[in-house]
C-alpha cells in the first residue's frame, strides 16, 4: 500500500487548493445573486421607520420616511431619500443615495435644513457614521453584486433560527469602503442574510448586523423590519424598525434630484 508522507500530503493540497478556491469563490457568488434576487425587481417602494440610538444608558429616537425608486440594468441602478421628520431638530435632515456600480463611486448627498444647504457626501467619507449612529453612509446604500468579490465558507445553523444558512464572505473592490470584508449567513429557505460581521480596514472584526421579522409584502419583495446594529468596539447599538413598506408607489427619476432636496424635506 502506498503511503502518504507529509511532504507529499502538502503538495497534494497545493495543487488541488486553486480549483478548491475557484469553486468556493463561483458558490459564494451564486448565494450572493441568490440574495441579491430576493430583494430585488421591486419597482418603487416607500415604508416609514425609525431609528433607535442606544448610547450607554440614554436612548434617541427619531422617525424618518423612505422612497426608492429601482432602475436594473442602468447607472444609477437605484435611487432612495431618507428624509427625518422628527425630534424637532431633525426634521428634515434627508439623506440622498444614487447606487452605482464600480468602478463608479456612488453618488450620496445630505440636505441639512438648519443651513438650507445640500452637503455632497464625498467617496473618502462613505465609512462616516450617518447622524451619529452606527450606520455608515456606505450601509445605507445598496450594495452592488459587482462591486465585491466573494467566498463560501461554510454551511450551518442560522444565528436565532432553526433555518439553516450559507456563510459566504464578501471583499470590497471600492479602496473608500470601510470594510476589508463582510461575513453574510444567507438563510438557504428565502436566500435573506440573517445577520452580517463587518471588518473594518485593519481587519478588526468593528460591527455586527442582525436583520428579523422579514416581511413579503403584495406586490414587493423580502423586507427585514428589524436592522440591529451593534458596534464591538464601543459597545453602541443602532436599531432601524421599518413600517408600512408600500410597492408600486407613483415615483419618478425626477423626484430624486439633488434640487429637490429642499422640497422633499417639507
Amino acid at each position: 500500500m502506498r503511503r502518504f508522507t507529509p511532504l507529499m500530503l502538502s503538495v497534494t493540497l497545493l495543487l488541488m487548493s486553486p480549483n478548491l478556491l475557484a469553486n468556493d469563490a463561483e458558490k459564494g457568488r451564486e448565494i450572493a445573486e441568490k440574495m441579491d434576487q430576493s430583494y430585488s425587481g421591486y419597482g418603487t417602494s416607500s415604508a416609514d421607520g425609525e431609528m433607535i440610538l442606544y448610547l450607554g444608558n440614554r436612548e434617541v429616537k427619531r422617525s424618518f420616511r423612505s422612497l426608492t425608486l429601482e432602475d436594473l440594468g442602468n447607472t444609477p441602478s437605484e435611487y432612495n431619500v431618507l428624509v427625518f421628520e422628527s425630534p424637532g431638530d431633525m426634521r428634515g435632515i434627508a439623506l440622498l443615495t444614487h447606487a452605482r456600480t464600480e468602478p463608479d463611486d456612488d453618488h450620496q448627498w445630505l440636505y441639512l435644513p438648519a443651513a438650507s444647504r445640500t452637503k455632497r457626501i464625498s467617496s473618502s467619507n462613505v465609512s462616516g457614521k450617518f447622524v451619529s449612529s452606527e450606520f455608515s453612509y456606505e450601509d445605507l446604500a445598496k450594495q452592488e453584486l459587482d462591486e465585491y468579490t466573494y467566498k463560501w465558507l461554510k454551511t450551518e445553523p442560522c444565528p436565532d433560527s432553526e433555518l439553516t444558512c450559507e456563510v459566504i464572505e464578501s471583499y470590497p473592490m471600492n479602496e473608500n469602503s470601510g470594510y476589508s470584508k463582510r461575513v453574510i449567513w444567507v438563510d438557504t429557505e428565502h436566500n435573506r442574510a440573517q445577520k452580517v460581521i463587518f471588518h473594518n480596514r485593519r481587519g478588526v472584526h468593528e460591527k455586527t448586523l442582525l436583520l428579523s421579522d422579514y416581511t413579503l409584502p403584495d406586490k414587493g419583495r423580502w423586507r427585514p423590519l428589524n436592522l440591529d446594529m451593534t458596534n464591538e468596539l464601543n459597545g453602541r447599538r443602532t436599531v432601524m424598525v421599518w413600517s408600512n413598506y408600500q410597492f408600486g408607489e407613483p415615483l419618478n427619476k425626477n423626484d430624486f434630484r439633488s434640487q429637490r432636496l429642499q422640497a422633499l424635506s417639507r
